[in-house]
């Protein structure tokens, strides 16, 4: 697309300059003082992560926005990356390897492994596990507990999961160890295996019934509830309007259903309780129950014609973004703790958990997430969004831009960032440089 070229052009230009400004007066000092290499590489190593904050580079390295990248995505992620090298490449001497560490943002592509059955892996790809950005993508496989490979981010585990067996809670462990996420799906029971409350850092109480609740965030300013609260708020739900259907979905939100129809004619969506027919970028507010934000239409084109639509949409509080209630059924069997994300009023039920477990890893950069909710109603869809965000929070949000691991015993320097495209959930950026 014309506007993304002519975008990316002039990133480059005032990133160049910016360059320029900062880094022309070290290359002076250096060659005037004859310092140490080492010395002059950490001193353009942080100059460049300051340099790339002031020109927002990472905006479009990190996120795939369908808005301003073309109908390609993967290769405009792609391109993104190849002109973050490019320009480091101009920062560094020839003679220096380097690589980039993002700490609390998701890939482009997270890998998932799943234990689970076929059904339930299926709906996990129909319902839940569907393009955000930055995450476009999902590599969801099948796990055996008793085999279980570091080459996925996180695993997600439903009710069948045996938490009890030595050898399965040893192969957990090491995953743990490695910074992997683990995601538990199922109700609690006043019986749980000790393995699964010490995970969670939970303590079940008994008590009968499934009683219909309002649930809410707990403590929006803690770290762990803000976190996932913040990445609710900025997730994407996905609704089909086939054409087969007349361009028409359905969105569940609490205890109700709103129809949706797509308007191709005008290019809009219409949304019931929603006055006008809301066009990309457009918000409307259900009273009680949701601010609702069309964030894009995705057409499915095929010699010319539309044959399906998705409508991507955002679900916010009406006063508060983060303070969106949601309604289900909740088992009364855990007790409010410090990990507590979700719950009814007066503390009782707690209906979802979310810890960073600092005991198996000491590095910032490589701690494990946890996440546990309970076997919910799977028709809602806020309650599907909860968990997609819950599953893209546990995933670690950890990972090297071009993919290389080879660095991690050289120099580095490290520069903490407020957010991507106003979405004030903080990152870090950690710069791996070595050579001979």
């Amino acid at each position: 697309m014309l506007g993304k070229g002519f975008v990316r052009v002039l990133e480059i230009v005032i990133f160049s300059f910016i360059l320029y400004v900062m880094l022309v007066p070290n290359f002076l000092y250096f060659t005037e003082t004859m310092d140490i290499s080492g010395t002059k590489n950490s001193i353009l190593c942080n100059d460049l992560l300051f340099s790339i904050r002031a020109s927002n580079i990472f905006d479009d390295v990190l996120i795939t926005d369908p808005f301003t990248d073309s109908e390609n995505l993967r290769e405009e992620h792609e391109a993104d990356k190849e002109l973050l090298l490019n320009l480091t490449k101009k920062v560094f001497p020839m003679t220096v390897d380097f690589e980039y560490e993002i700490k609390n943002v998701a890939p482009y592509q997270i890998a998932i492994g799943c234990n689970c059955t076929i059904e339930q892996m299926n709906w996990l790809m129909q319902n839940i596990l569907t393009p955000s950005y930055p995450t476009a993508e999902y590599a969801l496989g099948q796990v055996s507990l008793s085999n279980l490979s570091d080459n996925h981010d996180l695993f997600i585990l439903f009710e069948s999961a045996n938490l009890s067996d030595p050898a399965i809670i040893s192969n957990i462990t090491e995953m743990l160890e490695k910074g992997k996420g683990f995601v538990l799906i199922r109700d609690i029971t006043e019986y749980e295996d000790d393995f699964t409350k010490e995970l969670f850092e939970m303590e079940t109480i008994v008590a009968a019934g499934h009683p219909n609740k309002k649930l809410e965030f707990n403590n929006l300013s803690k770290p762990e509830t803000a976190a996932i609260a913040k990445r609710f708020v900025n997730n994407l739900i996905r609704i089909d309007t086939p054409y087969v259907n007349f361009n028409e979905g359905t969105l569940n939100l609490k205890n109700k259903t709103y129809f949706v129809k797509q308007n191709s004619t005008e290019n809009c969506t219409y949304i019931q309780n929603c006055s006008d027919c809301l066009s990309e970028g457009k918000s409307c507010v259900i009273s009680g129950v949701a601010n609702i934000t069309l964030y894009q239409i995705d057409p499915l084109i095929s010699g010319g014609t539309i044959i399906d639509e998705w409508l991507d949409i955002k679900i916010s509080g009406i006063s508060n973004k983060r303070d969106y209630r949601f309604m289900d059924k909740v088992p009364n069997t855990v007790k409010k703790s410090n990990h507590t994300i979700l719950m009814g009023k007066n503390s009782n039920p707690v209906a979802a958990t979310a810890r960073i477990a600092d005991e198996y890893s000491t590095d910032y950069f490589n701690r494990p997430r946890v996440f546990w909710i309970y076997d919910y109603n799977k028709e809602k869809t806020d309650l599907n969004l909860f968990l997609k965000t819950g599953i893209i929070w546990a995933s670690g949000e950890h990972y090297s831009i071009h993919g290389s691991n080879t660095l991690k015993t050289v120099a580095s320097c490290t520069h903490f960032y407020t957010g991507l495209r106003g979405n004030n959930i903080p990152f870090t950026v950690k710069l791996y440089y070595g050579g001979y």
